[in-house]
């Protein structure tokens, strides 16, 4: 029977007994050394080795527990970046919910749907942005898109001229389900920029990323 270790892990290229280890912490829990040894059957100085790679790569994470007598004992779990690596199917069930209210309420629905949610994602950005130039504006905008996950990088044209990519789409599935929301993505980049703004590339039509031409308006 497939377990967790499929998908996302099973493609990763970490060595199968750093895998193992990925899997047992999803699976138990935080553990320490000896309880990982038991559960994989292998030696308590290979589970340390492993631990070490793991940590460098900021995929596990250790904390002292708690004991009254004897030596510290150290226990370990996965980061926030150790669990992205196990399958998520969030696309999926957002497609659904989309077709579920398309069905019931009509494609306006989904419009206005995403238009607020565009809009308070776009908000949120604004305080970061406020009071700067057109340059520090698309920079600070490429450094919060990176903390979201879209692979953000800008660069500069000219004095007026920039461009701002994104190699990753969290939400392609969606996009490509529903491009309005796409649409309403560059025209609401304009207004939060303050600057005219026109999409060069395009992950949904199979462009290697998302890029967009930014000029003063």
């Amino acid at each position: 029977m497939q377990t967790m270790e499929d998908q996302s892990i099973l493609n990763s290229q970490l060595p199968t007994t750093r895998r193992r280890v990925l899997v047992s912490l999803k699976e138990n829990g935080a553990s320490t050394v000896d309880q990982l040894s038991a559960q994989l059957d292998i030696t308590t100085v290979a589970v340390r080795r492993h631990l070490v790679n793991l940590e460098r790569d900021h995929l596990v994470q250790h904390h002292e527990a708690k004991q009254t007598v004897g030596r510290p004992s150290f226990v370990y779990e996965l980061t926030e970046a150790g669990h992205t690596l196990f399958p998520k199917r969030y696309d999926k069930l957002a497609t659904q919910i989309l077709e579920s209210v398309d069905e019931i309420f009509g494609a306006e629905a989904i419009d206005k749907i995403f238009q607020h949610s565009l809009s308070r994602q776009m908000e949120s950005y604004r305080p970061y942005l406020d009071g700067k130039t057109l340059k520090e504006r698309v920079q600070q905008l490429a450094l919060l898109r990176e903390a979201e996950g879209y692979m953000a990088t800008w660069e500069q044209i000219d004095d007026n001229t920039f461009l701002l990519r994104q190699h990753n789409c969290p939400i392609l599935k969606v996009a490509q389900w529903c491009r309005a929301t796409c649409a309403e993505a560059t025209s609401t980049l304009g207004q939060l920029l303050d600057a005219e703004v026109t999409r060069q590339s395009h992950q949904v039509d199979g462009d290697a990323s998302c890029t967009f031409l930014v000029h003063t308006s």
